[in-house]
């Protein structure tokens, strides 16, 4: 039976891999951030892993108000992205991997079975809120993935329990699975955030909000069902236009039943959003000092 090995919570900031780029000479909040993702990379790698199935918003490049999934798996060939407008402004290097198939076709059935309309979709590219983290936690491109596309973006909005009652049936669903497979999943999101309005302006002086605080420390004590409560699109576009993204957030305490997570690591900084690392799991995990440095 398959068997999920690891839950993983990133940020998707576009402009990260040239943060990395710069290596020393970029702002010290942004190497954290680069340092924390090398963390959750070494933890992927100790997981060992066969597919990653990865969750995250598509930032209106091929979805919009005319024609906006709620929940997609994509089960093409391969997964490929970004786009090349992705490429060209950013400068975010390419991700070409293969799709596992069969667990896609496996999530659309039990999907189906439990009451869950998937969309689904052979024609997609991965936008940078897959390839971001991709290309942090596994730039070999080695291991297939399969991708889950959420909308986080066009009210109506799913509530946050439908989000975290998603996550915990993905998990049920891939453990169903007959072939003796080891899954990770990475859910893609942020804290607070605002897109091309004024709230923009507020991280240069308030580098995360009285909500930011307080949904980490919900988050680390496992308070789990305060927040799904409070956690609606409404709220959350009320502190900015971007924080819905935090609802794949919630998939992922989904998937783990609202644990606490093994690791968790927020960075806030005066000129970018707040940005928060989480980790669950690590079971059947090789220690670190046995996973070959890539």
């Amino acid at each position: 039976m398959a068997s999920v090995v690891q839950v993983l919570c990133t940020p998707h900031d576009p402009l990260l891999p040239g943060v990395a780029a710069g290596g020393s000479a970029a702002p010290e909040p942004l190497q954290r951030s680069v340092a924390h993702f090398a963390e959750l990379r070494a933890r992927l790698a100790a997981a060992r892993p066969d597919v990653l199935v990865v969750v995250s918003g598509d930032h209106f490049n091929q979805w919009f108000y005319d024609n906006m999934p709620t929940f997609l798996i994509g089960k093409a060939v391969r997964a490929r992205g970004p786009f090349p407008h992705e490429q060209e402004l950013f400068g975010i290097g390419p991700y070409d991997t293969a799709l596992e198939g069969d667990i896609a076709r496996h999530l659309l059935r039990g999907g189906f079975q439990r009451g869950i309309d998937f969309s689904y979709s052979d024609d997609f590219l991965l936008d940078h809120g897959f390839t971001v983290p991709l290309s942090f936690l596994r730039p070999e491109q080695d291991l297939p993935v399969v991708p889950i596309f959420t909308n986080v973006m066009a009210p109506p909005v799913a509530t946050g329990r439908r989000f975290y009652d998603l996550g915990a049936a993905i998990v049920e669903m891939v453990e169903a699975h007959p072939a003796d497979l080891r899954v990770a999943i990475i859910a893609s999101g942020h804290l607070s955030n605002a897109i091309g309005n004024p709230a923009m302006a507020r991280f240069q002086t308030e580098p995360e909000t009285a909500w930011d605080k307080r949904v980490w420390a919900q988050i680390t004590a496992g308070d789990t069902e305060s927040l799904i409560k409070e956690t609606t699109y409404e709220s959350l576009a009320a502190i900015g236009s971007g924080t819905p993204g935090f609802l794949d957030f919630l998939f992922a305490l989904g998937a783990v039943g609202g644990a606490t997570p093994d690791y968790a690591e927020k960075v806030a900084c005066t000129f970018a959003p707040p940005t928060g690392f989480l980790a669950w799991g690590d079971r059947g995990s090789v220690p670190a000092s046995e996973v070959v440095a890539r």
